[in-house]
């Protein structure tokens, strides 16, 4: 690890998710849209919602939209459970995965193929 990083948070100032653009403090526009890559550190509930910041109304809505068009894969959802899971968890088991991700077996089977064909494709 660098010597000068920290663990405490890094206070940067937020950047619209469409142009760029620094956002001054209070100013943001913030939505959500759904996004199968997206895992959330601290609330599982919120898988699949990415959130979204924005320095106007028009950018929130073009971000909206390119999600909108990105196809929500299952598969790759759970994929990001699983990995959660391993990172966090003594997975030695399936059922130690099903516990530790909430999905069945069927569902970690179908992840398992999905995740060979992904790296199938890039071979």
């Amino acid at each position: 690890m660098d010597s000068e990083m920290r663990d405490e948070p890094v206070n940067a100032p937020d950047r619209c998710g469409w142009c760029g653009t620094v956002i001054p403090p209070g100013t943001g526009v913030h939505g959500i849209a759904s996004d199968s890559s997206v895992t959330h550190d601290g609330d599982a509930e919120h898988d699949g919602q990415r959130y979204l910041t924005s320095c106007g109304y028009e950018h929130l809505v073009a971000l909206r939209e390119h999600y909108r068009r990105r196809p929500f894969l299952d598969e790759e959802l759970w994929a990001g459970k699983i990995a959660r899971a391993f990172e966090r968890h003594d997975v030695r088991t399936v059922e130690d995965l099903e516990g530790a991700t909430g999905l069945s077996r069927d569902q970690i089977q179908r992840c398992v193929a999905w995740l060979e064909t992904q790296l199938y494709r890039l071979r």
